[in-house]
Order: structure tokens, then C-alpha cells, then sequence
């Protein structure tokens, strides 16, 4: 509802008399006055003179006063009465501008009217012409005001960015620090020493053991002599379930701690003794701050940062950057941890090894024996040392010899598969390819025979020289040659062939088995893996490509794989070409 028209708040009911005798004098005044009521600037009495400023002088009661002076600057004058109204404070000269009325410039005059209890219940407005030093002055104290309150927000817009900054550099240097060694111990130390810039005078670190049991670190204090304190204090000082701060506190709920008030309490309740509380009183305990070591999910301790004894209380900025600390602390104790598993795994799993390859190697020399002898008594028996051999014996004979030719091999990959574990091959000799591989056929020309399998051999070049090891390359001729014939069906074909590069020597075994699946090629190379369909007296221990592999890479070459299923498989043996060729060759 409007205000009653002509009526200044409240006077008339506090004081009718003296509200009668001012609204005569203001009506007849020069001077253009009007009177606001309440937080909407409505016009509550207006005297001639102002009216005569409005377009419409009739329509001035009970409208917005910035509404019926119809300002271009509208925005400023709410704003001006906004300022008055709940200053309350008393404006003076303040210029406004054009009216909707008339080319004349206008300043106003604002100053509260006031209840008896002093609340502020509208605002006088005294209009006038702005003259030339009158309007540069009001324009010189706009522009001082905008000035100075720009400069206070830049300055504390560079003074947050200073802080932003120096945050920033703290992580990176935390996560820096952390990033130089990932030992457990050289982590904890680092950690007993963290800090707050400015506040922190000291740190208390707990760390939640893989036990569950909680550690208290060794504190770091920056002065020398309180330092002595700290380690007596450390010496008994550790924590308890329902400690008011530290590691305990945050168990529960993982959220930040601050103790500001009643500091005197926490300590009596944390301290766990009367000889700590008087240490950690001769240490001067500030504000205490505790956020946990979260990482992964994982509650690894917490953090208390203790401030100085005259510190404030700890800003929201401050905890955000200790909870940033947290974090970098947290994920260096994890890594660190994760990574002593990991070297501790290893050393297990080389222990493990050791004593595998330990055992194979010891029965294996032992099976060497019982097998030698058992060849040795059959061949006694096939010659008729003992007697006449009947054909049916002498097949029988022939399963016995075949079956421990068979274990034979299976003990040679054995060896040789743990004879190659963890060793590198020396070499430093000139092998000739051509000879290798000449060899290897030699050795095997009766497997070819007997299983009626064609072997081809590639262009040959007798300057070929690999610089590498002559009985390991042809043990993994060998091997490769071997793995083809057991594969190759009955009349198929075998073709080893090999070229050179400028650096490198290529031999292959090519075949016209059955392939190897795609999903196998990486597999065969594992120990003790075997694919194919070979008859049973014919496999091997599945060591053979695996040794073969070792081989090569110890020799500075490789054993790659192609292959496609129903049309056969082709085996590539790389290996480092002797510096005399390649210097001939070119």
C-alpha cells in the first residue's frame, strides 16, 4: 500500500507538531526536496520544486523517486539510496545527470531520516543544478571513489594470486621430493619433516602400518633447541585409540580436524602422560590441524600440522593446501610401499627360480645315468651277448631304445633350458653360415630319410659371417630343424635358406606343416608349451623354442615367428654380422 501522500515517516505519530512545521517549510523552500520511504524509494512528500523537475508533477506521490526523476543514469541513483539506507551515512554532492525535464545537470544531496531508536526509515534527496566546479568536484570524487576501490580489488586479486602461486610451488616441490627415491624409509623421513608455510611451526606424522597398528614418525621442529624436546617426547609418545587429533581422530571419519579453542584440553587428552604435557607445552602448541594419507582409497596415517602459539586459526586456503600435501604425501607412502612388495616378490621369485633350476639341473645329471646304462644292456642284448635275439624281441628292444632316446632328449632340453636361465652367452667368434647350417642337415639327414621329407636349401654365401657363438647357433639350428621334421608330414618339405643386411644375418627354417595358430605364436615360446599333433614319442619337453629364444637374445639377435594354419610355419634366427664381412662386402 502506498504511503499517505505529504506524510514523512514516523514524525507524524512521534512528534505531529514538529512533522506539520517541517513539511511547511520544505514545501515552500527553493530548494527541490523530496522524501523516500522504506528500501523501494518510494516518495513520500515532494515540495513544488521538485515536482516541477518530473514530467508528470501530478503522478509523483507514491512512485519510485528514480521512476518519476526519469534519470538516464538510473542505476546510479538506486544505487546512492541503496548505500544511504543501510549506511546510514549522509551523502553530499554526488552528481546525478540529466533529468527527464529540462538540459540541465543535477547533483543531489542524500541524509537519513531517522526513528527515535535510530533505525533508518527513509531518506531525504535535495536536488540541484550541477554548476561546472560542482559537477568536475562530484565527478572527481566518483572517479577517486572507483579508482581506489579498483585498486583494493586488484590488490587483493595479486595478493591471492601470490598465495595461489606459492601453494603451487609448495606441491611441486612436495611431489619433486617424493619423486627422488621410492624407498619406504627415505619417504617417512620426508614426511616427518612437512610443514606449512607462515603458520606451521611443526608436523606430527602416524602412519597406519600394513598391521593395522599405528607408527608415530620421528618430528622435525625447525628450532634446534626444541628439536632435543621432541626427541625425548618421541621416545613415549605415541598415539591412542580416541585421540582428539592425529591418526586416531581420523579413523572414523576422513575428514580434516582443526582444533583452534580449548587447545589445553586436547593436549591433556593426546599427551597420555604429565611429563609429555609439560614437553609439548614447552614446545608451544598453536592451532592443531589433522588430515589424513588417503590414497587409492586407503587410510595410510595423517598429517597434524601445529601451528605457532600465537597463530590464527586456519584458513580455508591453508587447509585446501594441507589436504594437497596429504594427497602428494599419501601417494609417495603408497608408491614406496607398493614398491618394497614388489622388490621383496622379486627377490622370492628369484630365490623360487634358483632352487627350481637347481632341482632340474640335479635330476636331470641323475636320470643321465640309469639311462646311459639302460641303452648300454640293450645294445648287449640286440648283439646277442646273452643269447639269441628272436624278431619279436628285437622289436620290443627297439620301443626300449626309442623311449629312452626320447627321455634323452627331454633331459638335454632341461639342461640346456637351465644351463641358459640368467646367463649370457660370451662370445666374440666369426661363425660362417654356410657351415652351420650344413652341419645341422648332416646331423639330421635320417630324420629327412625316415620320414621321407624334402629339403631344400636357399642361395648360399660363403662370405656370410655372424659374429656370435658356433655350438649355440647350431644348437638353435637344431632345435628349429627338429621342431620342422616332427611336423612336417610324410613327404613334405623343409627349406632353410639365409641373407644378410648391413648390420644383421638372417637364417630361416621355413615348413609345410600345419601351421601354428595365430593366438599361439607368442605361447610357444613359454616354457613347457607345445602345439601341434606330434605323436607322442616325438614331443619334446616344450623347451626347445625357449632355450632357442635365450640363445639368440643373449647373442644380440633374435627368433621370430610367421606363420598360417594349413600351409605351414617359417622360423627367422637374427643374429650381429661380423664387421670383417660387412667392410669386404662393401
Amino acid at each position: 500500500m502506498a504511503p499517505k501522500p505529504e506524510s514523512i515517516p514516523d514524525l507524524a505519530n512521534d512528534a505531529p507538531e514538529l512533522a506539520h512545521a517541517l513539511r511547511l517549510i520544505l514545501k515552500r523552500a527553493p530548494g527541490a526536496f523530496a522524501v523516500t520511504s522504506g528500501r523501494k524509494h518510494t516518495v513520500v512528500f515532494a515540495n513544488a520544486a521538485f515536482s516541477l523537475l518530473t514530467a508528470k508533477p501530478q503522478y509523483v506521490l507514491g512512485q519510485s523517486i528514480a521512476t518519476v526523476l526519469g534519470l538516464k543514469a538510473k542505476t546510479r541513483l538506486t544505487s546512492l539510496l541503496d548505500q544511504a539506507i543501510t549506511g546510514p551515512e549522509s551523502m553530499r554532492d554526488r552528481f546525478l545527470g540529466a533529468l527527464s525535464v529540462g538540459t540541465d545537470t543535477w547533483n543531489c544531496t542524500i541524509w537519513p531520516v531517522c526513528h527515535v531508536d535510530d533505525r533508518c526509515g527513509g531518506l531525504v534527496v535535495e536536488l540541484h543544478k550541477a554548476t561546472h566546479p560542482a559537477r568536475r568536484t562530484a565527478i572527481q570524487r566518483e572517479v577517486a571513489e572507483r579508482l581506489l576501490l579498483t585498486a583494493l580489488r586488484e590488490a587483493e586479486a595479486a595478493d591471492e594470486a601470490a598465495a595461489a602461486h606459492g601453494r603451487s610451488a609448495l606441491l611441486a616441490d612436495a611431489t619433486r621430493r617424493f619423486n627422488e627415491s621410492l624407498d619406504e624409509t627415505a619417504t617417512r623421513l620426508k614426511l616427518a619433516g612437512m610443514s606449512l608455510p607462515d603458520v606451521v611451526a611443526w608436523c606430527i606424522v602416524d602412519i597406519i602400518e600394513p598391521d593395522t597398528s599405528i607408527s608415530r614418525l620421528a618430528i622435525v621442529h625447525p628450532d634446534p633447541d626444541k628439536q632435543e624436546l621432541l626427541h625425548a617426547l618421541q621416545l613415549s609418545w605415541t598415539p591412542h585409540p580416541g585421540d582428539p587429533f592425529g591418526a586416531p581422530a581420523v579413523m572414523l571419519d576422513t575428514q580434516p580436524i582443526m582444533i583452534a579453542d580449548n587447545l589445553d584440553e586436547a593436549l591433556k587428552a593426546g599427551s597420555h602422560s604429565t611429563e609429555n604435557l609439560r614437553v609439548l607445552r614447552e614446545l608451544g602448541v598453536g592451532a592443531l590441524l589433522t588430515v589424513p594419507l588417503i590414497s587409492h582409497g586407503q587410510l595410510l596415517g595423517a598429517l597434524t600440522f601445529v601451528s605457532k602459539v600465537t597463530g590464527r586459526p586456519y584458513t580455508r586456503e591453508e587447509i585446501e593446501l594441507a589436504q594437497g600435501l596429504a594427497a602428494h604425501s599419501a601417494d609417495a607412502l603408497d608408491n614406496a610401499r607398493r614398491y618394497g612388495e614388489a622388490l621383496l616378490l622379486r627377490e622370492l621369485a628369484e630365490t623360487e627360480s634358483q632352487n627350481r633350476m637347481r632341482f632340474l639341473r640335479t635330476v636331470s645329471h641323475e636320470f643321465r645315468t640309469p639311462l646311459n646304462a639302460i641303452i648300454g644292456y640293450v645294445d648287449l642284448i640286440t648283439e646277442g651277448i646273452h643269447g639269441p635275439v628272436t624278431q619279436a624281441q628285437r622289436s620290443d628292444l627297439d620301443r626300449i631304445r626309442l623311449n629312452q632316446e626320447h627321455l634323452q632328449i627331454l633331459i638335454t632340453d632341461f639342461l640346456n633350458y637351465v644351463r641358459t636361465d640368467g646367463a649370457s652367452v660370451q662370445y666374440a667368434v666369426d661363425v660362417p653360415i654356410s657351415e652351420v647350417v650344413t652341419e645341422a642337415f648332416s646331423l639330421l639327414e635320417s630324420l629327412f630319410v625316415k620320414k621321407s621329407i624334402r629339403y631344400r636349401r636357399g642361395r648360399e654365401d660363403s662370405r656370410i659371417i655372424a659374429l656370435a657363438d658356433p655350438d649355440r647357433v647350431q644348437q638353435i639350428l637344431l632345435n628349429l630343424i627338429g621342431n620342422a621334421i616332427k611336423f612336417t608330414p610324410i613327404g613334405g618339405q623343409i627349406v632353410t635358406s639365409y641373407d644378410a643386411t648391413e648390420d644383421q644375418v638372417r637364417i630361416t627354417v621355413a615348413d609345410n606343416g600345419p601351421g601354428i595358430p595365430p593366438d599361439k605364436l607368442d605361447a610357444i615360446f613359454e616354457p613347457f608349451v607345445q602345439v601341434g599333433d606330434a605323436p607322442e614319442w616325438e614331443r619334446g619337453s616344450g623347451l626347445g623354442l625357449t632355450v632357442s629364444r635365450d640363445l639368440a637374445h643373449a647373442m644380440g639377435g633374435d627368433l621370430l615367428v610367421t606363420s598360417t594354419v594349413g600351409a605351414g610355419s617359417c622360423f627367422t634366427l637374427t643374429l650381429p654380422r661380423a664387421q670383417a664381412t660387412r667392410e669386404s662386402a662393401t
